[in-house]
């Protein structure tokens, strides 16, 4: 996994505050960014773009994600499937996604802005705000077994096109470290 994340004057905020994007890396796939804007999750294949310097409002740093991080936490792990989660807006859209790897379910979505990302299932007090539909490639088991070093939220919480595209070819790529 790649991440773009805001740094001002050496210094970042936490985890959910300062990432801008992520990208999910596929073996022989172009690479999978996620950008969240207001209640969407937007997803599109795209390579990572370079690091820039924006003077006195700070730097976007694109670099691959790091441990203390939730993200770091599912590099290497094969990504098994997807839950699509439906926004807080008027019409029907995908606010976020539940994705399922070999170790542990990572949640992130994007709700009035910012960047949502957990382990697991959608916290209670977001609920009514987004809701999980059912795992894509139609396992039923709701979760694998969790990491030891599960962490808790980092802030309020199209992989599912490749879930199905790798599915329909039955080859499902790692997701890899790059």
């Amino acid at each position: 996994m790649t991440e773009a994340r805001h740094w001002h004057e050496g210094r970042r905020d936490g985890d959910a505050a300062s990432l801008i994007h992520f990208w999910l890396h596929f073996e022989g796939k172009l690479p999978l960014m996620a950008h969240g804007t207001g209640e969407y999750l937007l997803l599109e294949f795209n390579e990572p773009y370079a690091s820039y310097d924006m003077q006195e409002h700070g730097e976007t740093r694109v670099e691959p994600v790091q441990a203390p991080d939730l993200l770091a936490a599912f590099v290497g792990q094969r990504l098994l499937d997807a839950a699509l989660i439906q926004g807080y807006a008027p019409e029907p859209s995908v606010g976020g996604l539940r994705l399922r790897f070999e170790r542990g379910v990572l949640l992130v979505a994007s709700l009035a802005d910012e960047w949502v990302l957990s382990t697991g299932s959608i916290r209670t007090e977001l609920s009514p705000y987004l809701h999980a539909g059912s795992w894509l490639g139609g396992t039923s088991a709701e979760q694998p077994p969790e990491q030891p070093s599960q962490r808790k939220s980092a802030d309020t919480d199209g992989a599912q096109a490749q879930v199905n595209e790798d599915q329909d070819h039955g080859d499902q790529q790692a997701a890899t470290d790059s």
